[in-house]
């Protein structure tokens, strides 16, 4: 277990998140600009989820036009996540609609378990989502688009994974 300090130290790391497009990601930038007028900072496919990380400050117009993009687009889950530039605002921001009641680091010999703790099943059940694809989508986003720009250990080091837990108060 972490002490307090080398956790906040942890969680305060600046992130960076892939900017390199796909020709599928590059249609769907291109659908999201004319549909919204804003242009997301990253756009990221993983299976059937589709991420459209946009500017803080045009979150709330971007999230106000997803009913109608999802409309467009039947096949896909479409989410707009704010882009930030700390890693527990990041880790917040892939979980916007839900109650965290808080996150802590568990250390592991093969990888570091961020354990996001909920105070309800149904909350739990919304971040793992069904069958558990989107906790294992924002894995594999951590895997492989979102890396730490000056980490507290080598880059080498032991990755990031995500699990959702059921605390108490």
């Amino acid at each position: 277990m972490y002490s307090s300090l080398a956790e906040n130290l942890f969680f305060s790391q600046v992130i960076s998140i892939r900017k390199k497009f796909s020709n599928t990601e590059l249609k769907f930038l291109k659908l999201f600009f004319e549909k919204t007028n804003i242009f997301p900072v990253s756009v990221i496919l993983v299976d059937k989820f589709v991420f459209f990380f946009v500017k803080s400050g045009d979150y709330f117009t971007a999230k106000s036009y997803l009913k109608k993009l999802r409309h467009i687009i039947k096949s896909r889950k479409l989410l707009v996540i704010r882009i930030e530039t700390t890693l527990i605002k990041l880790i917040f921001s892939f979980f916007d609609d839900i109650y965290i009641h808080n996150v802590r680091m568990n250390e592991n010999p093969k990888r570091n378990i961020i354990d996001v703790l909920f105070l309800s099943y149904k909350d739990r059940a919304v971040a793992v989502g069904k069958e558990g694809k989107y906790i294992k989508t924002i894995n594999y986003l951590f895997k492989n688009y979102i890396s730490l720009k000056n980490p507290v250990k080598k880059p080498e080091s032991i990755p990031l994974e995500l699990s959702c837990s059921l605390t108490s108060m």
